[in-house]
């Protein structure tokens, strides 16, 4: 087998791609639908997307953004992140997760993550904010750089459910529970994933999801928040939208913000796609037990591991 590889060009090698989005016509027809309107931004269709997620996560808000990313970066702002703050996370993540600490000119403190699962450790975590707490040589530890001036306040806990599998919650929410910390969860890779019977975005203060081309559902780009905090859904409104807060006519502003907005041919895209999110869920189950059983008997392939306390796994990529 591997000679007969060895053998072929590189034009016929067989091109298998990363992911592909999984459309049908109901999602074409719903991006048709919205184009032969004059509503394209802000319309119903994001009233529906939202609508769908907050029943999905029962939650009392759903905010949707033009990207993962984008979601992040106004949990941290809600999280009151400021120049010099600390916010623990992870360095086994997509860069946005680190990114937009940096917006906000904050620091990132890097916590070492499970070696089985790739999520972020709980232990390690709850000893990071022991010394930050404790501040000195113990805090310095967990800096970036050797040498680096003393860490301001820590912020909130940033943990990622890694490759469609949560962190392990539980342990991460008593140490925020302890220490007064807001804790935001990246679900970005895991929208359908459980952890102990909980669906994963509901177990933070505040959640993101991302629907890239290659996620479980896709909108092209695009993002939601998902909350129960009010105040902090109001301000993440406003600030999606150039910071018009509710009451602001088309050109007041009562924020500094951004255009964090979702189309509505975007919208109308993801209000199909979660109507077929378990359908989606599914077929992805079936190709991870292909792989794991085509795998098994390799020895020198390892198959991704599935923690006890994840009920579901979404399989966002199958990592070996």
């Amino acid at each position: 087998m591997y000679s007969k590889i060895a053998l072929m060009s590189k034009e016929n090698l067989p091109q298998v791609p990363m992911s592909s989005p999984d459309l049908t016509e109901a999602e074409q027809q719903a991006v048709l639908n919205v184009v032969k309107t004059s509503w394209l931004s802000m319309g119903p269709h994001i009233q529906s997307f939202e609508a769908a997620f907050r029943n999905l996560c029962a939650t009392r808000h759903a905010i949707s953004v033009n990207s993962g990313t984008a979601g992040l970066h106004l949990c941290i702002r809600a999280a009151g992140v400021q120049r010099g703050d600390c916010v623990i996370t992870t360095p086994f993540s997509f860069v946005a997760s680190s990114n937009v600490i940096l917006y906000e000119q904050g620091v990132p403190i890097f916590v070492d993550v499970d070696p089985k699962t790739g999520n972020i450790d709980p232990e390690l975590l709850d000893q990071a904010v022991k010394d930050l707490s404790r501040g000195g040589a113990a805090a310095r530890r967990w800096l970036p750089r050797r040498g680096a001036d003393a860490p301001g306040q820590l912020r909130a806990l940033l943990p990622v459910d890694v490759f469609g599998q949560p962190a392990d919650m539980d342990p991460i929410l008593e140490t925020a529970a302890k220490h007064s910390l807001p804790m935001i969860e990246d679900a970005c890779e895991a929208l359908g994933a459980e952890y102990k019977g909980r669906k994963a975005g509901t177990m933070g203060k505040y959640a993101v999801f991302a629907f890239y081309t290659n996620k479980q559902i896709t909108t092209g780009e695009g993002g939601m928040i998902v909350t129960d905090d009010d105040g902090a859904a109001a301000m993440m409104v406003a600030l999606r939208n150039q910071g018009r807060a509710p009451g602001d006519n088309w050109l007041q502003h009562t924020l500094m913000g951004y255009n964090y907005r979702l189309d509505e041919m975007s919208a109308a895209l993801g209000v199909i796609q979660m109507e077929r999110l378990e359908a989606l869920l599914k077929e992805r189950e079936q190709v991870s037990s292909w792989y794991a059983d085509l795998l098994a008997d390799i020895e020198e392939v390892e198959i991704p591991y599935v923690a006890p306390y994840t009920n579901r796994m979404s399989w966002f990529v199958y990592v070996i």
